[in-house]
């Protein structure tokens, strides 16, 4: 059994390992470096994003904190449990927002 699923990667469009994906070179550049205007758009909105997340990193550090201390007290417990579900929603809207622009910045240079 193991020697036949070998077998079926061993074709003419196989090397050694992998496959030959040369025919795909060349296709996708992604942004590329003018080093103007755009650029540095681009790197301080990705520095803006960067920082937002490890801002809602730290407010997730800081309400787990707020839970272990809060010693059972409900409305303590339940502050510390909003606020880990808004920084967590925080986390999912920003790399969302990151997808989005680095998406958008693609298409348009």
């Amino acid at each position: 059994m193991l020697q036949s699923t070998a077998l079926a990667f061993n074709d003419a469009s196989a090397k050694n390992v992998g496959f030959d994906i040369s025919a795909f070179k060349g296709q996708f550049q992604g942004i590329k470096k003018t080093g103007g205007l755009i650029d540095t758009i681009i790197f301080i909105i990705n520095a803006l994003l960067v920082l937002a997340a490890i801002a809602a990193i730290v407010y997730i550090i800081i309400a787990g904190v707020r839970y272990i201390v809060s010693q059972g007290d409900e409305d303590s417990v339940a502050q510390a449990k909003r606020g880990i579900l808004y920084a967590i929603i925080g986390i999912i809207v920003i790399l969302l927002a990151a997808v989005l622009v680095n998406f958008v910045l693609v298409q348009i240079i």
